[in-house]
Order: C-alpha cells, then sequence, then structure tokens
C-alpha cells in the first residue's frame, strides 16, 4: 500500500477521504495517514482522522509519500503543489471515485480528482490538480487547465477551453465551443454563452463581467 495524505482539513477534504475509502473497499491501495492542513491544530482530527500537521510534514516525511491536495482555491492549490514538487519522495496521485463515468480516451496529468456521480466524455484534457466536483459533466475534446476547480453540478459542453487557475462555480454551464480564460471565477449559477477573457468574474444569465 501506498502511504496517504490529503492536503486540507476542511469540508472538501473530508469528501476526498471518503472517495479514498470508497476506492480502497474494491482495492486496498491507500494507507490513508490522515490530512495536513497549515491552519488546523496538529494533533487534533477531522471526520475520525487525523491532523498529522502542515507542510513540513510532507516534506520531511521518511520514505514514498501519495498528497492529495483538497484546496478550492486554484491560486493556493498551485502555490503548496509547487513547494511540494520539490521534494522527490511526494507524488500526487490521481484520485477518480468508483462511481464516476470515464471515457477511455482521457488525458490526465497528476494530482486530478473527480468526485462520485460524474461524467467525463471522450478525448478531454484535465491538467495538474484539477478538480470536479460532485455530479458534474465534461464534455468531449474539453481542456481543463492547470489547478481548474469544478465545483458540484456543473454543465461543460464540448469543445469548451478552461485556462489553468479557473474556477467554475456550482450549478454553471458553459455552451459547446467556448473558451473560458486564466484565473476566471465563474459565479454558481451562471450560464456562459461567449468567451470569456482572462483573470475577471463573471455572473448570471447570460454571463456578465463584474
Amino acid at each position: 500500500m501506498h502511504d496517504l495524505v490529503i492536503y486540507g482539513a476542511g469540508g472538501l477534504g473530508r469528501e476526498v477521504a471518503e472517495i479514498v475509502r470508497r476506492i480502497n473497499e474494491r482495492h486496498r491501495f491507500w494507507n490513508l495517514l490522515g490530512f495536513l492542513d497549515d491552519e488546523a491544530e496538529t494533533g487534533t482530527s477531522s471526520g475520525g482522522l487525523p491532523i498529522l500537521g502542515g507542510r513540513s510534514f510532507a516534506e520531511e516525511y521518511d520514505g514514498p509519500l501519495d498528497v492529495v491536495l483538497s484546496i478550492a482555491r486554484p491560486s493556493d492549490k498551485r502555490a503548496i503543489y509547487e513547494a511540494l514538487k520539490r521534494c522527490p519522495h511526494v507524488h500526487f496521485p490521481n484520485v477518480i471515485d468508483t462511481d464516476t463515468k470515464l471515457s477511455s480516451r482521457i488525458a490526465m496529468e497528476e494530482g486530478v480528482v473527480v468526485s462520485h456521480f460524474c461524467s467525463l466524455s471522450v478525448d478531454i484534457s484535465l491538467g495538474r490538480c484539477v478538480f470536479i466536483n460532485t455530479g458534474s459533466h465534461v464534455g468531449h475534446d474539453s481542456v481543463l487547465g492547470d489547478f481548474c476547480s469544478v465545483m458540484p453540478n456543473v454543465n461543460i459542453s464540448g469543445n469548451v477551453t478552461i485556462g489553468a487557475e479557473s474556477t467554475i462555480g456550482a450549478g454553471a454551464s458553459i455552451l459547446q465551443g467556448r473558451s473560458v480564460g486564466s484565473g476566471v471565477m465563474v459565479g454558481m449559477g451562471t450560464i456562459v454563452l461567449t468567451d470569456v477573457p482572462d483573470a475577471c468574474t463573471v455572473l448570471g444569465n447570460p454571463a456578465r463581467k463584474f
């Protein structure tokens, strides 16, 4: 078994812990040690798992260590990834829930997390540490850039491109063939019918910049 820690002890981290448990029920692959969290008190617990410390726990760990980033904010996720990537013993596994529907033709970089009841179609590309939350759909030929976070019940149609470090809010929909830039926040329930430039927030139906 591989030793594994979840980085982020909040609600998202507890959800990831459940994904790991479901995977282990089918095939005992990971030894889930607990959580890392730079803001939580070491020695306490979350969701029945111990909080082992912060980033230094991973940096100083004696042996190979799988780290799953359960952090919603893309910029924070990138910063922790880049810090730990310098540690040769740290690895970022892909964690895919057992009841997610995946095409056989999906290109994934490391650190991808896909929660339950998701559907990912053919010829999709997922960048480093992309997080796709419960009940979301990604259509054919879509590209999600590094460190994107997709919240629950999002519908991304076919041939959509989403730039790095963007967040797609719960219940949002993106029309086929549209492009969402890097560093974008798409608000909850937003309907994206046109291309969205970099580094902005869009809300509403149809999406408008704020």
